[in-house]
């Protein structure tokens, strides 16, 4: 009795545990090797984590400024870019006190969400447990969730929360009597908003043809209106902290945006059959599963249904959308705030989301109009095409465990960042137990969402400057003979001796929004007292001997309170997703039982 019991319940979790293997066969030669993925970004996002994690220890906290990471500079990141998966992130570090414990508890999270988001859109899809355990594990295994794995890139966690919008836009054809569940809508979109804007924004772009249709086909249109309306509402309470952030931030300063790449067309998607696949190179085994539900459903678009023929024509879409084939360089010289897209392939994350299970979908249907000669040719084949992409996978690993031990910082393009230059002495700074030797190790200005002046544009700010050299010259290397201490309310001090007795100005290592406040030796500032260079850094005009800045931000809402709301919403929709779990599962046993 025992015995069938636990065969029951593995028989139930299969799925789950074939996720949780998966995540840790991709991830076994990091935990093998012991490495670190030095992505492009990894000093970036890694500034974002210990700042958190530093606020979580010392109980100095402030929502806006970074008051450990970025050299205390005071700029606005964690608030501006997925606070809630940074926060997570920042947690992680604080118990872990370990970059390799850290990137390796991420990255399996990372994975593990991926699985499970898209395992429920293939059942929400109609597709049985075995093509819905195979869906999550190729999911798994794709560029956009490897992105973070193999090389820091943090839209790869957009990417493992990007199913769920998808599983409610499928939901919303399938059940025309209740096309949408505002709970499930709303906290759906809150969970992209809440870490990564531009995947929500592609969330919200792939997903209106979805509605569109949900709505033309609904009988009770005002009542779909007032659905809508009601997960609106839902979404602002739980995304409530990151729209308050926007409006304060974006609304009072001009930000500088990403970089714009010189061209938008070496930037897009290709097939390669000689490379493994990357961000661009969608590769041989992903490019085959989308060539071969594109055809297929060209060649039998008459006997598809709205879903499919939905989900292959986004899918599509976006595909042609992340390629060289459609004009970005012209649209861009034309609309420049596109150029916020920064990379083409971006778009492809959707083709991997829904071409994924349509083709699965599409395979099925072959499957029973066969004999069972073709049913198990065609099941190896779908094996060895699974097999085929997983060890891709886990090869990527290899080859970064490779460059670990030859050279740590091929990974990425920062070698010319670099202050710390011996392999040996690199590896060790991200695995001691110096959590800000990596700091030491790595420099790099990354300029994204400093405030630069009213009057210019980022596109002048790029076009006349590096802002990376600009922030390396007034933000690290303007460290010297200067005192920064964090205080108990979340303020930042400085202080420095005018030794000289020279009153000319200063400029400071700290970065000035319209809503940050200065007090410089006792006396609050007013904006007519003080200067910003071209990427927001302070100037000031010191007395002789001793001086004191402190810097601090008053947004135009009390964030204790927003934060408030936003806990109290989501535990009133979690105790709903208990009791939705709840009735579910009591419903789906009686089921059985009859």
């Amino acid at each position: 009795m025992v015995l069938l019991r636990f065969k029951n319940i593995g028989k139930k979790c299969f799925p789950f545990i074939t996720i949780v293997l998966i995540a840790l066969f991709i991830l076994s030669p990091q935990i093998n090797i012991r490495f670190i993925p030095i992505g492009s970004d990894i000093s970036f996002h890694y500034n974002r984590f210990y700042d958190l994690s530093e606020q979580i220890r010392s109980g100095n906290y402030n929502y806006f400024m970074s008051l450990y990471g970025f050299n205390t500079s005071g700029r606005i990141i964690n608030a501006l870019y997925g606070y809630d998966i940074a926060f997570l992130n920042g947690l992680i570090l604080f118990f872990t006190q370990s970059w390799l414990k850290f990137q390796l508890i991420s990255s399996f999270i990372c994975l593990v969400i991926a699985g499970i988001t898209m395992y429920f859109l293939m059942r929400t899809f109609d597709c049985d447990k075995r093509l819905s355990t195979v869906g999550s594990v190729i999911y798994m295994a794709s560029s956009p969730i490897m992105y973070y794995v193999r090389a820091l890139g943090f839209s790869g966690w957009g990417a493992a929360f990007l199913p769920c919008i998808f599983i409610q836009a499928i939901r919303s054809i399938k059940n025309k009597e209740k096309s949408i569940n505002p709970i499930f809508l709303g906290l759906s979109m809150s969970l992209l908003v809440n870490t990564h804007i531009l995947s929500a924004v592609l969330a919200i772009l792939a997903i209106i043809p979805f509605y569109l249709v949900s709505f033309i086909q609904s009988d009770k249109k005002l009542n779909w209106i007032k659905q809508l309306s009601l997960s609106i509402t839902i979404f602002t309470l739980l995304s409530l902290n990151t729209l308050a952030a926007y409006i304060d931030v974006f609304l009072s300063n001009n930000i500088l945006q990403p970089f714009i790449p010189n061209s938008f067309m070496k930037n897009s998607t290709y097939i390669s059959i000689t490379e493994m696949y990357g961000n661009r190179n969608i590769g041989i085994f992903f490019g085959f599963i989308f060539l071969f539900q594109l055809i297929y459903f060209i060649r039998h678009i008459k006997y598809t249904d709205t879903l499919d023929r939905l989900m292959t024509t986004i899918g599509g879409g976006f595909l042609l959308l992340s390629t060289s084939l459609f004009p970005w360089d012209s649209i861009i010289d034309t609309f420049p705030f596109l150029s916020i897209i920064q990379f083409p392939f971006r778009f492809s994350v959707i083709s991997y989301i829904l071409l994924i299970p349509v083709f699965l979908k599409t395979i099925h249907s072959i499957e029973q109009h066969i004999s069972i000669k073709q049913f198990k040719a065609i099941s190896l084949s779908l094996m060895i095409l699974v097999s085929f992409i997983l060890f891709e996978a886990n090869s990527i690993m290899v080859k970064n465990a490779q460059r670990w031990q030859d050279d740590p910082v091929a990974m990425g393009n920062n070698r010319p960042n670099l202050i710390e230059k011996d392999p040996d002495m690199i590896r060790n700074n991200l695995r001691g137990a110096d959590l800000t030797k990596i700091f030491e190790t790595i420099e790099k200005g990354t300029p994204d969402y400093l405030p630069i002046p009213k009057e210019t544009s980022s596109q002048v700010i790029y076009s006349e400057m590096d802002p990376y050299e600009v922030y390396e010259q007034e933000i690290f290397n303007n460290q010297k003979n200067i005192t920064t201490t964090v205080l108990e309310n979340g303020s930042i001090k400085l202080t420095w001796d005018n030794k000289k007795n020279v009153t000319t100005k200063k400029q400071l290592p700290l970065i000035v929004y319209d809503h940050s406040i200065i007090e410089l030796n006792g006396k609050l500032l007013t904006k007519s007292d003080y200067e910003t260079s071209d990427i927001g850094s302070l100037i000031i005009t010191p007395k002789n001997g001793k001086n004191t800045v402190i810097l601090s931000y008053k947004p135009f809402v009390n964030m204790t309170y927003v934060i408030f709301i936003k806990i109290a919403a989501t535990l009133l929709v979690l105790l709903y997703c208990a009791r939705y779990s709840y009735q579910y599962f009591t419903d789906k046993k009686k089921r059985e039982i009859l």
